[in-house]
């Protein structure tokens, strides 16, 4: 395997074909979706990619989650590939990427790795679960899966990233003797407690902005399609309130400083010589 670095922008064409691809299983088969997060944002501020973005993201209501992931694994096109934590070192949570065989990220939140660790260029697809935060129990549900969310984090991500007492907390977190495995299936099982259909809010568990990602189920509402760069895309129906909840003042760009990718490098695997000759 022959790898090229290439740029931003061709890693954001890469992603497209990916999202084309996700689209048009999703179509398929009549399983519903959003886009979520910074690629929501993207499709409303920039009518695109946020413009130092490297990924996608997107959320399928849990009903939905598990065809999804079993379909895509059957037919998915040649050169594209499921990945989810029973595949990747990387992927400890429990969503799940459709991924370009082949290509490389190098992302400095996980510190030096091993060759087959390294996640490649992909969209993410988040189960989006339900809960009724009016109910003591659900609401302490919540909390408690949030917590063993952030000490799952702690647990893979590289200590350089961190500072100061974020440092300390994360250096022992990854002392406790814990089982990775059991502890990513509770966290599933935990936060899956609530029938979606019956639920007042929609959560991305797994997602950036953590217990900012609880969100009134009417605000989702139904899928809807967003221009996003050539293509026309499913998202949030009641856009406003659902950017406003993640991101505030969400018209306004952050600073220079924040504008930054989560990955360091791209590469993708360029044919032999031999092959582009024959």
């Amino acid at each position: 395997m022959t790898l090229k670095r290439i740029t931003l922008a061709e890693c954001h064409q890469e992603l497209l074909r990916i999202a084309t691809i996700f689209d048009q299983l999703c179509q398929k088969h009549h399983i519903p979706y959003y886009m979520l997060g910074g690629t929501m944002l993207g499709a409303i501020r920039h009518k695109g990619f946020i413009p130092w973005d490297d990924d996608m993201d997107f959320g399928i209501p849990r009903p939905y989650f598990a065809s999804f992931v079993a379909l895509a694994e059957q037919e998915l096109p040649v050169r594209y590939k499921l990945i989810s934590s029973k595949n990747s070192l990387a992927l400890k949570k429990g969503f799940v990427k459709i991924q370009l065989e082949g290509s490389k990220l190098i992302e400095k939140v996980f510190g030096e790795q091993t060759e087959s660790f390294y996640n490649g260029i992909a969209i993410d697809i988040f189960p989006l679960d339900g809960v009724n935060m009016a109910s003591w129990k659900s609401k302490a549900r919540v909390k408690l899966a949030f917590l063993l969310l952030r000490i799952q984090e702690g647990r893979f991500c590289s200590l350089s990233i961190r500072k100061g007492i974020k440092k300390t907390i994360a250096y022992w977190i990854k002392k406790l003797p814990i089982n990775d495995e059991r502890l990513a299936a509770y966290i599933d099982k935990l936060i899956q407690k609530e029938a979606y259909e019956s639920a007042s809010q929609v959560v991305n568990f797994y997602g950036h902005w953590k217990e900012r990602e609880i969100i009134d189920k009417m605000i989702f509402n139904t899928p809807t399609l967003y221009p996003f760069a050539h293509l026309y895309l499913k998202g949030v129906e009641n856009y406003d309130a659902y950017l406003t909840a993640l991101y505030h003042d969400y018209r306004k760009l952050p600073p220079k400083e924040k504008q930054i990718t989560h990955a360091d490098e791209f590469y993708i695997d360029m044919p032999s010589p031999s092959i582009q000759e024959g």
